[in-house]
């Protein structure tokens, strides 16, 4: 029994392989959820064709992410059976409220009231990545855009929905 133990089959273990391990994590968050129908776009009788809304955003303060991230992807899917086209403008502003990266997603109307999808990626990486890191607000801005008359009564819904993913390069 002890010459068994003592011819036991191990190799050397090599701890600085630690040195070389490289983790790649892929995170994915919900970032907004909105839906109208196009009734809930007049106050007081009136046509209200802009809703905005401001996000804190505290990821980016984090010196983790700062560090580590290498990509962002905003995945937005817009669905639109209202008789109006829309364009969702995304504005990323610093701590002095300046605007450092800004986008536009563009929706069509739907004559027929019939649901109509938009799909759209926008991709954060090199400069523009870099400027996303500095942002503290996200602002959003859906506006309405001309076209036939719409009333109270006026048949269709609006929704959008989108998620953020985060690319994560960690070690190396």
């Amino acid at each position: 029994m002890v010459l068994l133990s003592n011819f036991g089959c191990t190799k050397p273990i090599d701890f600085d392989q630690a040195d070389d391990l490289l983790l790649e994590p892929v995170l994915e968050s919900s970032i907004i959820f909105y839906e109208a129908a196009a009734g809930d776009f007049f106050a007081g009788g009136m046509l209200q064709n802009v809703v905005q809304d401001v996000v804190g955003i505290d990821i980016f303060g984090d010196s983790f992410v700062q560090d580590n991230l290498i990509k962002t992807e905003f995945v937005f899917e817009v669905k639109n059976s209202i008789d109006r086209a829309f364009d969702l403008r995304l504005d990323f502003l610093d701590e002095n409220g300046q605007v450092l990266e800004s986008f536009t997603v563009d929706t069509p109307a739907s004559p027929d009231n019939s649901e109509i999808i938009t799909e759209h990626i926008e991709t954060f990486e090199g400069v523009p990545l870099e400027n996303l890191k500095q942002s503290r607000q996200l602002v959003f801005t859906l506006v309405m855009q001309t076209g036939p008359p719409l009333n109270q009564n006026s048949q269709g819904t609006i929704a959008l929905k989108s998620k953020g993913i985060f690319y994560l390069m960690i070690g190396g």
